[in-house]
């Protein structure tokens, strides 16, 4: 560390250097990430409110609000406008709120397991992991979509919680909720529905008249959901959410802090101190963007996702993995070679995708910053790797 400070512009010229290394959301070549640009109001309204801290809400009891303002907002989105929720670091935290909650309601079980498919996000393998819970995986079938007899075959007397995916890490797909929900109702059993990708793709999905299977607070034995806004909410990185049905479950289960400034309360957060300014950025941009402004977005990022599946079947050697549901691109190989080689070509060409070796395959993810040029520029480049590797 210095012994004497450095003046501003000489910080922001050696900073300005040193992240010339970053991609950039702008750029489009970002093709695998579920995260995209914040909203510039929301970034905006951000930086007014940076020192909020909803760790300590009493103390900022405006901010407070307005997040129990957003929660019932979001709550007609999910289809259960008496639910609560808050907003957290990610969907890696909200998941793991939710699995300490499905072991905990449960203390009579002593060696608590709970069910997932065997697609759901690593998120679940770290709370297995900390809270000591045994993680059992359900296959998937050709398709990639859930075995739901191998799903109900590995629930027994031990089971504390279910998983159910909406809008899956690797291809976007939505499980049976509604038939995991019929498995387990009247069985004490917890059911989450990870929709962190989902949760602000599929409630505007409908305005638009696709076919969307019941995945939320609409099925009845789901307990509880999580929602990020830092995908498509375009919300502040990072910013999750996590919805419950039950109200009562705080007052069980929450942590209570008794030396705060602004005193006690009840919460679910991994974490002590927690940013405002996300939600008061998330706030904003929703009253911003309104209904209207979220399904237009989502309207372009379907049609891209069109034009790339199109595209895709066009290219001998290629095919989709699946036909995309929501707003990602799975691409695989016709004859079963790797895809990893086709990987490694195109990040030499500076395009920055998903891979999943145990699917054999490349995901790609149409986020609002993906704009039809940068889809023409990749299948272009995406055309002649595959000459070059001769794949048929």
């Amino acid at each position: 560390m210095l012994r004497e400070g450095l003046e501003k512009q000489e910080i922001l010229k050696i900073l300005s250097e040193k992240l010339k290394k970053d991609y950039s959301y702008k750029s489009g070549s970002i093709l695998g990430s579920m995260c995209t640009e914040p909203f510039d109001f929301g970034v905006e309204v951000y930086m007014n409110y940076i020192s909020k801290n909803l760790g300590d809400p009493g103390l900022f009891l405006g901010t407070a609000e307005l997040e129990e303002e957003l929660v019932a907002e979001i709550a007609g989105l999910l289809n259960d406008k008496n639910i609560i929720g808050t907003f957290t670091t990610g969907g890696s935290e909200a998941n793991l709120i939710a699995m300490r909650i499905a072991k905990e309601l449960r203390p009579d079980i002593s060696n608590p397991e709970v069910v997932v498919p065997c697609s759901a996000h690593v998120s679940f393998d770290k709370a297995a992991n900390l809270l000591g819970i045994k993680l059992k995986k359900a296959n998937l079938d050709d398709n990639f979509e859930l075995d739901l007899n191998h799903f109900e075959s590995l629930i027994n007397k031990n089971t504390c919680g279910v998983v159910g995916i909406a809008g899956t890490t690797s291809l976007g797909l939505i499980d049976p909720i509604e038939d995991i929900g019929k498995i387990v109702e009247d069985e004490n059993i917890f059911f989450h529905v990870d929709a962190a990708f989902g949760g602000f793709v599929l409630p505007f999905m409908r305005y638009l008249n696709y076919k969307i299977p019941a995945w939320d607070f609409s099925v009845k034995a789901v307990d509880s959901i999580t929602a990020d806004p830092h995908k498509m909410g375009l919300g502040i990185i990072p910013s999750g959410g996590f919805f419950l049905r039950d109200s009562s479950i705080l007052q069980k289960l929450g942590f209570e802090i008794p030396y705060l400034a602004g005193g006690n309360f009840k919460h679910f957060h991994i974490v002590g101190t927690r940013p405002g300014g996300t939600v008061i950025a998330f706030w904003a941009i929703l009253k911003s963007l309104g209904i209207n402004g979220f399904i237009e977005i989502v309207r372009e990022c379907m049609e891209n996702t069109q034009y790339l599946a199109a595209c895709i079947n066009e290219i001998n050697g290629l095919k989709l993995a699946t036909n995309p549901v929501m707003n990602v691109v799975g691409i695989t190989t016709e004859n079963n070679d790797s895809i990893c080689k086709i990987d490694e070509k195109l990040r030499k060409k500076n395009w920055m995708v998903g891979k999943f070796e145990d699917f054999n395959l490349i995901r790609i993810v149409v986020m609002p910053h993906v704009q039809k040029i940068h889809l023409q520029n990749f299948i272009n480049d995406l055309e002649k790797i595959v000459k070059e590797l001769n794949i048929s």
